[in-house]
């Protein structure tokens, strides 16, 4: 059994808010289609490991922000 303090109980309703999303700005105005600037998960024919390593990255960030799906703002 420990001595450390615990944390305090709150009821529903009680502390923080929490954020529904993480940031509340626009992203895409419309949908694209990322699959054809997709190479996929292998590595090209005489491509570098540094430049795989730069394309997934860039790859696997366009690929969350399009399934995040498109925000509309209500005007």
């Amino acid at each position: 059994m420990t001595l450390k303090p615990m944390k305090k109980i709150t009821k529903p309703g009680e502390g923080k808010p929490r954020q529904k999303y993480l940031t509340q700005e626009r992203y895409l105005e419309e949908r694209y289609q990322i699959s054809t600037g997709l190479q996929g998960p292998k590595r090209l024919e005489g491509e570098d490991f540094e430049d795989y390593k730069i394309r997934r990255k860039a790859e696997n960030g366009l690929l969350k922000e399009y399934l995040r799906g498109v925000w509309v703002k209500d005007d």
